[in-house]
């Protein structure tokens, strides 16, 4: 009989996880530009024009996990990456909620902020 030791360590072999299922090649796109918006708002300072943007890419990338509606969120972030100064950085940002946009514009997530622009 095994000891409890034994049971305990293949019960924990048995929870490891598999890889998950393959990702959709539209959520695949979005990992390199998504973790470049959260790496480059990190990068920001503690104010508050700072603070919303960082916690505007978390929101993104949490509807996107979720497969929720990423349209107000990208609006939104994109109002408050404006607020910020001129520089490099806010460059940056724009650029990766650029490439996120129009990787979520075809497959229909984005289609009510296209048509605002």
């Amino acid at each position: 009989m095994p000891s409890h030791a034994d049971r305990i360590r293949r019960h924990d072999t048995d929870a490891t996880p598999q890889q998950g299922p393959k990702l959709s090649p539209a959520r695949e796109a979005l990992k390199g530009p998504l973790s470049e918006l959260e790496r480059y708002a990190g990068w920001l300072s503690k104010d508050h024009v700072s603070v919303a943007v960082r916690s505007g890419a978390q929101a993104l990338a949490t509807a996107i996990d979720d497969g929720s509606e990423t349209s107000p969120l990208l609006l939104t972030l994109d109002k408050d990456i404006s607020r910020l100064p001129s520089g490099d950085l806010r460059r940056m940002l724009r650029r990766a909620a650029g490439e996120i946009r129009a990787v979520l514009a075809p497959i229909g997530i984005d289609t009510h902020d296209r048509e605002g622009s």
